[in-house]
């Protein structure tokens, strides 16, 4: 019978319906002085096929993506449109609420001036939504993430090597910082309206900064979504969503790094928060595309 005719698991003697979610964990880092939440989903098939390994989603903002990512995931592996992957959901503990996940603007905030991006959206946003002086610490949070809580769990779980970061919003710009200062942490990214000229341009800075150097290699995979609606609502056109995903998306076709891809879709109609599940859908269905045909999906792919 044709693969896609059954979902992959049918074929897996054992194999759960779906991810096993484990329990929430705080786990406290070198790099700060406060406990993160992390949650981690475990592939249909991992415990009846204990030699194999798997690649692993990194969702940043744990509390508000992570369960929209394990649903995601296991659907697209039902319809054989992804292979099976570990979800790693890193953020603030739920019991904290919206002031913990304030967190995020501290910890993803890469070295630079502020929290606004440059020129007329910093002076509007200075009368309307002044931010006081505040810590940037999105190299320790990189630092807390790649070489801190990754090798911890590479210990207790199987890890294939392969790791895909998906960000939204500020954790989008992250994403965008992270390329640039940390290029071989990640071969997969899923940024959905990330806020790339927050910070002053910072993430823009960094890729300039990385296209001076030695290498012209980047080896990374990049879906980047945003919702055409986000230019209705002032804060997200002060934080210059729609441009700033624009420019970034521009600035990498034009530079030409030597293995990079990078797949970019603005969807009409969707703002800052109902795009988020349609990024990730289509991010993961583009990302593993060749593997999706390989499962034998009979979905169509999009044109190369």
């Amino acid at each position: 019978m044709p693969a896609h005719a059954n979902p992959q698991l049918a074929y897996i003697e054992g194999a759960r319906a779906n991810m096993e979610v484990l329990r929430t964990e705080r786990i406290r880092s070198e790099q700060f002085n406060y406990d993160h939440a992390v949650t981690i989903a475990l592939p249909a098939s991992y415990t009846v096929q204990p030699e194999r390994t798997y690649p692993v989603l990194w969702v940043l903002d744990d509390p508000l993506m992570t369960r929209m990512a394990i649903s995601t995931v296991d659907l697209l592996v039902g319809g054989n449109m992804m292979p099976e992957v570990i979800v790693i959901g890193v953020g603030s503990p739920s019991e904290e609420g919206l002031a913990g996940v304030g967190k995020r603007i501290v910890e993803f905030s890469p070295p630079g001036d502020g929290f606004a991006p440059s020129g007329l959206a910093a002076e509007e946003m200075a009368k309307v939504a002044p931010f006081p002086p505040y810590p940037h610490r999105a190299d320790d949070f990189l630092a807390f993430l790649i070489d801190d809580l990754r090798p911890r769990l590479a210990d207790r779980y199987r890890f294939s090597g392969e790791h895909i970061l998906h960000g939204h919003s500020l954790g989008g710009m992250l994403g965008g910082y992270a390329l640039f200062t940390r290029p071989d942490a990640f071969n997969k990214m899923i940024l959905g309206s990330p806020a790339m000229a927050n910070v002053d341009d910072a993430v823009f800075k960094a890729e300039e900064a990385f296209a001076r150097g030695d290498s012209t290699t980047l080896p990374v995979s990049i879906y980047v979504g945003a919702g055409g609606a986000e230019g209705n609502e002032w804060f997200l056109s002060a934080s210059n969503i729609l441009s700033g995903t624009a420019r970034f998306v521009d600035r990498l076709q034009l530079r030409g790094y030597d293995g990079l891809e990078i797949q970019s879709e603005f969807y009409t109609g969707e703002d800052h928060y109902s795009v988020a599940p349609r990024v990730l859908l289509d991010g993961l269905r583009h990302l593993y595309r060749k593997e999706a045909a390989e499962i034998g999906s009979s979905w169509p792919q999009r044109p190369e």
